[in-house]
């Protein structure tokens, strides 16, 4: 078993096995400084998220045992840990057992006990407790894994009723044995276990990228404890199923995860998701095994996941030992070969995400996780602790979230008045290292008193020369009158559930805030690139919709004059607004306009010397809120508001005239041509009831506004208000999409709770994702 070990570990020394040369050479490297450790990660001779993790924590133990720390006072000493740990959480992000170790280490090692220590006494404290809890991290692994395999063997045998007279088969893939743990493994800890129960019928292993772990690593490990198993390439795992699944009774797809998420989306080595896929269409049960170091229970869903690529080459070239002319083969001689042309192009992501939907159970060191009714994975019973932590403190970013939308909510910006708001956004915004420009609104356009303004950022420190992105984030900064201060109810700590209310709370200073820190929480990450994206916050959609329409204006002027003016374009946009965090599939049109009733006054006892405007404009008004003036199946029907109505002027007095103002959403036609038909409508319905007596004047408008609604994780909605996405020219993908209901947007109880601002956070990271990866599928504009 000896051969096995991937980690080999005493006090001062680490020797770590390079599964770059397996399964023909067995050879360990020295580790003794966080370099080598680091690049022993990165170049993958070491793999396996717990694996990762405890190289990581002892390279380091190894160079404080041996004096690598100069400092001598306890700040000093524990700040420079903390920077070799930091440093260490680079070499694999999306691993989470490695950022979980680490955040363990500080805290272990700034809870040393240091009380009536001197500064050598003290540093050796906190060097003491560094090195035991690393030291911990190894030892509690092995725990783990042997019972992780128990638990996933019990939950099988339970789901097949499996026993030595009827075993299982199984299919597992990447290696999550000895090689990528402390040792037993994870998932083929589970296999084993199986196995050592006599109810393992066989074992089937996958290729797998990169570096073929499984046909290198998990076939080694498979045919050293003499587990009858067979290997197949990634490609094959449909056709197993399809033509072996009732023969060999194969009843479970197990894989191991470098990170489980709180919905339990689980990223692993690329391939995972389309077994999971093909496990689902056979009716074959997807089971993840991962300690809970690899729950992170911060991160909601796994849009948020950091994918790492990996080069090139390992797609396009290959190394292994020379095979002889006799077929045996000589590790002492090796060569790397060219498989493919080496001028194609390469894209080789190492991990995938598997959503949770497709996964059946998540087995734990504490238990197996199932799926409730209501489809998601409740980690209440392995990981009370730290749900309720989470619940208590919320996600990383909570504090940031609650801050911004509370300082945005607590200046007024009533249409016409948004400077302030605008103000503070660019000095939030330069904080955060953006380049900011304010696009001044000019005084003819204004309909307030202020100075207006629109707020134009990209996150960079310097604005790009470029004109093209591929995604502009979006909403507007103006709200509806009166202004209602901001509020927390009720008042204490803060929980998901706690109220927010105010003006704006909602519309639309909830979905600006969330786009912004989601998109700092991708950038953070290094999920997207800088470059890509580009801010937009517009004043004036409460009303006319005057800073979106100027932007549009400036963005596709010709003019020769404006050297200041660049015409911008975009793959897509993300708009918001408050959808219920649903997203909208589009939203209806609107046309505003009058209808005049000219009549004849007289007495009211001579109604025949007389002509009643205002009975005239009824019968009107009678027609047309009874003709249908459109539908469609997307949209429903279009409706009429009458908003106010005007005529006459004594009870006893003939009405010579009336009017009727109306607002109308549009639910059929085009976006150009929708709303136009509605008043052709209208206008022959005032036609045919008195031609003579009824004129109507209109204010614009547009037809029905579709938007993109075709992405995987949300729930879609079709909006009856109107927005500032027909406002914004150019031919993009719209997205519409934000926290909180319309139904109080407006109102005196505007407000949302904490939980739907988070949710927002988590929407709009998988749409700016979304959006990205679609347009780099489209390629240039």
């Amino acid at each position: 078993m000896a051969t096995l070990q991937a980690i080999k570990y005493s006090r001062g020394k680490l020797l770590v096995l390079d599964q770059l040369r397996l399964p023909h050479e067995n050879h360990y490297d020295e580790v003794s400084t966080a370099e080598e450790a680091f690049d022993c990660i990165r170049s993958m001779r070491v793999r396996g998220a717990p694996a990762i993790a405890i190289v990581a924590a002892l390279a380091h133990a190894v160079e404080l045992h041996n004096g690598d720390c100069t400092a001598t006072d306890p700040e000093g000493v524990i700040a420079h840990i903390e920077k070799r740990l930091d440093y260490l959480k680079e070499s694999r992000p999306t691993a989470v057992d490695l950022s979980n170790a680490i955040t363990l280490l500080k805290l272990a090692t700034r809870a040393a006990n240091l009380e009536g220590l001197a500064h050598p006494e003290a540093k050796e404290a906190i060097l003491n407790t560094y090195i035991k809890t690393a030291e911990e991290i190894l030892a509690k692994d092995l725990h783990n894994n042997t019972s992780i395999g128990s638990h996933g063997a019990a939950w099988l045998q339970q789901q097949y009723n499996a026993s030595s007279a009827r075993p299982i088969s199984v299919l597992t893939h990447c290696n999550t044995g000895s090689l990528a743990t402390s040792g037993h493994g994870t998932a083929l800890g589970i296999i084993r276990t199986l196995h050592s129960k006599g109810l393992l019928k066989h074992a089937y292993c996958t290729e797998t990228r990169p570096y073929n772990q499984g046909s290198r690593l998990t076939s080694f490990e498979l045919v050293f404890e003499g587990i009858p198993s067979t290997l197949i390439t990634d490609s094959m795992a449909g056709a197993l199923f399809n033509l072996h699944r009732e023969r060999m009774n194969i009843g479970a797809v197990i894989v191991g995860a470098d990170r489980v998420v709180r919905n339990g989306d689980t990223a692993n080595k690329i391939g995972t998701y389309q077994l999971a896929v093909l496990a689902r269409h056979h009716g074959i049960k997807f089971v993840v095994a991962a300690p809970t170091t690899s729950v992170d229970l911060e991160t909601e869903t796994g849009s948020a996941i950091e994918i790492e690529e990996r080069k090139r080459e390992e797609l396009t070239q290959i190394s292994g030992a020379i095979v002889n002319e006799d077929g045996t083969v000589d590790t002492s001689k090796t060569a790397r070969v060219a498989i493919a042309d080496q001028r194609i192009g390469v894209w080789n992501p190492a991990f995938d995400v598997t959503p949770h939907e497709l996964i059946d159970a998540i087995v734990t060191e504490r238990g197996t996780v199932v799926k409730g009714a209501d489809g998601k994975f409740d980690f209440s019973q392995v990981l009370p602790e730290r749900l309720a932590s989470v619940a208590a403190h919320g996600p990383s970013y909570r504090h940031d979230l609650l801050d911004l939308h509370k300082n945005m909510v607590d200046i007024p910006s009533l249409s016409g008045t948004e400077e302030d708001a605008a103000l503070l956004l660019q000095k939030y915004l330069g904080q955060q290292n953006y380049s900011v420009e304010l696009q001044n609104i000019p005084a003819g356009l204004n309909s307030g008193s202020g100075t207006r303004y629109n707020v134009l950022a990209w996150p960079t420190a310097t604005k790009p020369s470029t004109a093209n992105f591929k995604l502009l984030i979006t909403s507007h900064i103006d709200v509806v009158p009166p202004y209602i201060p901001y509020k927390i109810t009720p008042s204490g700590p803060i929980t998901s559930d706690t109220l927010i209310s105010g003006r704006g709370s909602v519309d639309a200073k909830a979905s600006l805030s969330a786009q912004l820190i989601a998109l700092s929480s991708l950038l953070s990450s290094g999920s997207i690139s800088p470059s890509d994206v580009m801010l937009l916050f517009v004043v004036g959609e409460e009303t006319s919709g005057i800073g979106m329409k100027e932007f549009s204006r400036r963005s596709h002027s010709t003019s020769i004059f404006r050297s200041d003016e660049k015409q911008y374009r975009f793959h897509s946009a993300i708009f918001g607004e408050p959808t219920e965090n649903r997203l909208a599939c589009g939203h209806k049109g609107i046309t505003n306009g009058i209808i005049h009733s000219q009549g004849k006054a007289g007495h009211s006892g001579y109604p025949q010397l007389g002509k009643s405007a205002n009975e005239v404009l009824i019968r009107s008004l009678h027609t047309i809120l009874n003709t249908d003036l459109g539908s469609s199946d997307r949209y429903g029907n279009t409706t009429v508001n009458i908003g106010v109505l005007e005529g006459g002027v004594a009870a006893n007095v003939i009405p010579k005239s009336a009017s009727a103002r109306l607002a109308i959403r549009v639910a059929s036609g085009g976006q150009k041509e929708g709303h136009k038909e509605v008043i052709a409508n209208i206008e022959k319905i005032l036609k045919e009831t008195d031609g003579d007596a009824l004129s109507s004047e209109w204010f614009g408008g547009y037809g029905p506004v579709k938007c993109k609604c075709e992405v995987d994780g949300f729930e879609t909605m079709v909006a009856s208000y109107g927005t500032d996405v027909p406002n914004l020219d150019g031919d993009h993908t719209s997205y519409l999409y934000g926290p909180g209901s319309i139904l109080v947007a407006h109102g005196d109880d505007e407000g949302l709770k904490v939980k739907d601002l988070e949710e927002a956070v988590e929407g709009y990271k998988k749409l700016i994702l979304h959006a990205l990866e679609e347009a780099d599928e489209q390629g240039d504009l």
